[in-house]
């Protein structure tokens, strides 16, 4: 069949799964007024779907030599647009996270196997442009998610974020169908499922993100179900590990873990979408919860950063194959850190355009990361198991992403908490400066028409709700400087690793 009018399908699937990865960041807010929920159940809509697509991958080598890579690419995008429609539909935070989750597994499956089939329709001289096509799209759309998330929510609802997808997938199923042809080799046949590995995969990720997501909710190690849950994860881990070794067919083979360089890109590229996905949490909550920004102008405000990431990475991929790719990723990095520290200086009075900047010189390092740190992964490892290379990066950025967003959560109600009872022992009568911040509300109040009687009452609660918005924004200060410093870690991981050396057989591929 034509390989550009399968690289469209594909790219139809690719391009609404990962854009529904960031275009709900901008909604969250909306969303825990709707849903009736705080920010540690809203959460749960980002680390459901992250997780559900870290677990699915390890599952789409196995699906494809089973019923076909078209097949298993059509499962993927049927599922994706079902609970898609679901999720649109939810009235509680528990049946959305639901649907979010079962959403993730269909993104889990179309993007690993959509690279597949746009490497096997063109041909093996062509194969940087079919990962060009891939990185163009996987680049676009979650530079694009934030704003169309924004313009939507305003003119429509936020529920329209994931009706978007139906007639998009439709398209999709029914081209598939019609035009798309099996692609798998005729020889490829099925190996074994390790359903027993998977389960304890899937137990450990799902205990270990519980544990970071709901500790500081239930109390940390005073609550029996946060030990429970740590006591889940020592035993299913070290299982799910000593069943990969054994097997003659695992889930994930990871004596691929025997070449340093790909090992430490793993961890660097860990660490770093630990503090990536943290920040885009963050940044929106700011944005339309403290500085009390529409959502559409929300959008806008990221626009511009967004735009240059999407840019960033095509950029960084092609100076990662004319220069170093670790002396890129190294620099990257530390401008990452410089720029985290002045992201994290943004409070309630910080002028839109300075906050706008901030946003763009956060991007473009963070942008200039991801392509040379997998080329690293890539060049040392054997042609022959490149798949796992691939399966291992998307899974740890995934994990990763569940990881720091809890974690990110984690930080800014600790950090609320302790501002807020800090500010609150200095609002008492007596205190000159709450006393002048009381009597200039009050006169506020009184020039807007509010009764005598009500005005001391109003006062003090404008100055809770100020005190509050001051505490969440400090909160978030310390929360994007943290997940800043953990790139020191990077850093230093990154200074072990080897110029790379481009005559082993392999190939780069361009993941985001």
């Amino acid at each position: 069949m034509n390989k550009w009018l399968a690289a469209v399908i594909v790219m139809i699937g690719i391009f609404i799964a990962l854009l529904d990865a960031t275009i709900v960041d901008i909604v969250l807010p909306k969303m825990m007024s709707s849903l009736n929920t705080d920010t540690y159940g809203v959460q749960w809509v980002v680390i459901s779907y992250l997780t559900a697509a870290a677990i699915a991958m390890t599952s789409v080598e196995w699906l494809g030599t089973k019923i076909g890579h078209r097949n298993t690419y059509l499962l993927g995008l049927v599922i994706f647009t079902f609970f898609s429609a679901l999720c649109g539909q939810a009235s509680s935070i528990g049946f959305m996270n639901f649907s979010r989750f079962m959403q993730g597994l269909g993104e889990g499956i179309i993007v690993p196997i959509g690279m597949t089939i746009l490497c096997e329709v063109f041909p093996d001289e062509e194969r940087g442009t079919a990962l060009g096509v891939y990185g163009l799209g996987a680049s676009c759309a979650p530079a694009l998610g934030p704003t169309l998330g924004g313009i939507i929510t305003e003119h429509l609802s936020w529920r329209w974020i994931f009706y978007v997808n139906l007639p998009i997938g439709i398209v999709g199923i029914f081209l598939t169908i019609v035009l798309l042809r099996e692609t798998s080799p005729d020889h490829e046949k099925p190996r074994r499922f390790d359903l027993l590995g998977f389960l304890c995969m899937a137990i450990a990720f799902g205990s270990l993100i519980t544990f970071l997501s709901k500790g500081q909710e239930k109390g940390w190690l005073q609550s029996d179900y946060i030990l429970s849950l740590m006591g889940v994860f020592v035993i299913s881990f070290p299982l799910f590990i000593a069943l990969q070794l054994k097997r003659p067919d695992p889930l994930f083979d990871l004596r691929v873990f025997r070449y340093r360089d790909f090992t430490l890109s793993i961890i660097c590229m860990f660490i770093f979408s630990m503090s990536i996905y943290g920040i885009f949490l963050l940044f929106p909550m700011y944005l339309e919860r403290f500085r009390q920004f529409t959502t559409l102008t929300a959008g806008l405000t990221m626009l511009p950063g967004s735009i240059l990431a999407g840019l960033g990475v095509l950029a960084a991929g092609i100076l990662s194959d004319k220069y170093s790719p670790r002396k890129l990723f190294l620099t990257s990095s530390g401008l990452m850190i410089i720029s985290c520290w002045n992201l994290s200086r943004i409070d309630l009075y910080t002028e839109r355009s300075t906050v706008i900047w901030y946003w763009l010189l956060w991007n473009v390092p963070m942008a200039f990361c991801f392509p040379p740190i997998q080329q690293i992964g890539f060049n040392e490892v054997p042609r022959a198991q490149l798949n796992l290379v691939s399966c291992a990066q998307n899974v740890s950025r995934l994990l990763a992403g569940s990881i720091g967003t809890a974690i990110a959560v984690t930080i800014m109600e600790r950090r609320a908490d302790s501002y807020f009872e800090s500010f609150s022992r200095h609002i008492e009568y007596g205190n000159v400066a709450a006393m002048n911040t009381l009597r200039a509300l009050s006169g506020y109040l009184y020039s807007q028409g509010t009764p005598l009687l009500l005005i001391e009452k109003k006062g003090l609660k404008m100055l809770e709700l100020f005190t509050t918005a001051q505490s969440y924004s400090y909160a978030i200060q310390s929360g994007i400087m943290w997940l800043g410093l953990i790139v020191i870690a990077v850093v230093m991981f990154g200074l072990f690793v080897r110029e790379p050396h481009r005559n082993n057989g392999a190939v780069k591929v361009a993941l985001h």
